[in-house]
């Protein structure tokens, strides 16, 4: 039976994420960017309250290293304009970058500069750049 651990290694606050991608066996990466987006629109405190429940709560995995089985994703070193978000996306989805940029420009004439900004910011602190040159 897989058990439920907060992860030691793959962690940026208190590895939640990082525990609940080895557990589902999917990127934490895309978990912490849906849960960071998750608490702008509920409020922060309901979110940021659960979290902190959630690494109460969940124990501190083994002192091993366990190597994740899922695809990871990277933001790109060489395929970037600015962080390399829209090239390491389109590496991990395999369509052309263009179409990735295409999507953003539609996504900030729909929500507007700020939301598109704050978003960007926040996916490039949270994805990690690509560890190959």
């Amino acid at each position: 039976m897989k058990k439920l651990y907060r992860d030691r290694w793959d962690k940026k606050i208190a590895g939640v994420c990082g525990g609940l991608g080895q557990f589902f066996n999917f990127d934490p990466t895309v978990i912490r960017l849906v849960l960071t987006f998750l608490c702008i629109i509920t409020g922060f405190l309901p979110l940021i309250i659960a979290y902190i429940i959630a690494s109460l709560l969940i124990p501190l995995g083994p002192k091993s290293y366990i190597q994740p089985n899922c695809k990871k994703i990277y933001r790109s070193r060489s395929n970037r304009k600015i962080s390399g978000i829209c090239g390491g996306l389109s590496e991990a989805l395999h369509i052309d970058a263009t179409i990735i940029r295409i999507l953003m420009v539609v996504c900030l004439f729909i929500t507007g500069v700020l939301p598109l900004i704050i978003g960007y910011v926040i996916a490039t602190v949270i994805i990690p750049e690509s560890p190959n040159n």
